[in-house]
């Protein structure tokens, strides 16, 4: 299938796309690779995004495919957490003439989020929910984000934290952007927490602390599967704490994009 769509991107004429569960797009990697070496554009449509899969357990659970594709140069890779992400997603991939894309997209049903837009989710990420004097900034993508909304809800109601929330439906597009937008999107200052149902590894891009699923997933109902692993809002709310007493100390928070080798690219 990845063959076939690298061979209709090479005629021209036709804007090719596939579609299949996120695990399986593992499958076309040599072909996804390609489409990127190539600058064919190419879209892949992969469903059922996480351990949100549930009953079909951990064959179908894609859990380290998302750190492989952003890994690869010329691809951009992307999990939309509603609708307007979505569409920007569709945006992004339709005007991006020389890149294939991948976008993840969650077998659960989704909430609209409030204060996201279409032009906000073009530019890779965003800040969803500000607020004044900040503890903590949570980062996320896809089906998380809307779990990360309820956890700065429980930890204002119960620990007395104020929590900053920001959407990263695409890492490679969200690198693109000035200096001064991804400053204003993670700040110095203030520690962040990334939370994705999936491997952590490349969120220390963005992120002091990391939440995410270093290990296969489970077979189960998905919101069994979810409460198992605590990506629930109580599971974000208590690492988020333990995040905020670590970093408390430090003085001059730095963000994670403020490195010295970032200067140079």
């Amino acid at each position: 299938m990845g063959a076939i769509l690298n061979g209709l991107a090479a005629y021209g004429t036709i804007l090719p796309y596939a579609g299949t569960f996120l695990n399986f797009v593992s499958y076309a990697a040599g072909a996804v690779r390609l489409s990127a070496l190539s600058h064919f554009r190419t879209i892949w449509v992969a469903t059922h995004d996480s351990i949100g899969l549930g009953e079909d357990g951990p064959t179908h659970q894609p859990i380290e495919t998302l750190a492989h594709f952003r890994a690869l140069p010329n691809c951009m890779v992307w999990r939309p957490a509603d609708g307007n992400e979505t569409s920007a997603a569709y945006h992004v991939a339709l005007t991006s003439k020389n890149t294939p894309s991948i976008v993840a997209l969650s077998r659960q049903n989704l909430p609209q989020l409030e204060g996201c837009t279409i032009e906000k989710a073009s530019k890779g990420a965003y800040v969803l929910q500000e607020v004044e004097g900040a503890n903590i900034t949570l980062i996320s993508t896809g089906s998380e984000v809307s779990i990360c909304i309820d956890a700065a809800k429980e930890l204002a109601e119960k620990h007395g934290l104020k929590a900053r929330l920001v959407s990263i439906p695409c890492w490679e597009v969200f690198d693109t952007q000035s200096k001064e937008y991804r400053l204003s999107v993670l700040p110095d200052g203030v520690p962040v927490l990334s939370v994705e149902v999936m491997s952590t590894m490349g969120w220390e891009r963005y992120s002091h602390e990391q939440f995410g699923l270093n290990r296969f997933g489970a077979s189960g109902a998905y919101k069994d599967v979810y409460k198992k692993f605590e990506f629930t809002p109580e599971g974000i709310a208590k690492r988020a704490v333990a995040t905020v007493n670590f970093w408390k100390d430090v003085p001059n928070i730095r963000s994670p994009l403020n490195r010295a080798f970032q200067q140079l690219i």
